[in-house]
């Protein structure tokens, strides 16, 4: 009884941190027009700012450069990941892939939603004898070269 009752109550701490991060995150990221009013919700070290919801699990992206990058361009994860309230409500952790996904042949296509594609030199192409994606050169962001 007392196990199914330290169960419950893990559960319970667990989805209320994460849905209490999740409103925030939503109402960030479905209003794209919103201008940051003074709020802090971009300022990279805000612990409550507009990715809060991922850092709870990805605390190692809060200093990766690249999702640093995209917050100061008020770009937060949710742009190009989706809301992902599944993956961030699972009580399986992981187990539940977020909206929106990356294969290393994908990140190209989706950067380049963005930016500007730019020459690759053959010393780039020469390093890992594979054609380079952005993430290769711009933060990896968990993205394995195979």
């Amino acid at each position: 009884m007392a196990k199914e009752l330290g169960e419950s109550m893990r559960f319970a701490v667990i989805f209320v941190a994460i849905a209490g991060f999740i409103l925030p995150v939503f109402l960030c990221s479905c209003n794209r027009g919103a201008s940051d009013s003074g709020s802090g919700q971009f300022d990279e070290s805000n612990p409550m700012g507009a990715n809060a919801a991922c850092y709870v699990c990805h605390m190692t992206f809060i200093q990766e450069e690249i999702s640093k990058a995209h917050l100061r361009a008020k770009v937060p994860c949710t742009r190009c990941h989706g809301l992902s309230a599944g993956h961030a409500n699972d009580e399986d952790i992981g187990a539940t892939p977020p909206d929106v996904s990356f294969v290393r042949d994908q990140v190209d296509a989706m950067c380049v939603e963005c930016h500007q594609r730019h020459d690759i030199t053959d010393e780039m192409t020469a390093k890992d004898k594979i054609q380079p994606v952005c993430t290769d050169c711009h933060g990896n962001h968990k993205i394995k070269k195979l």
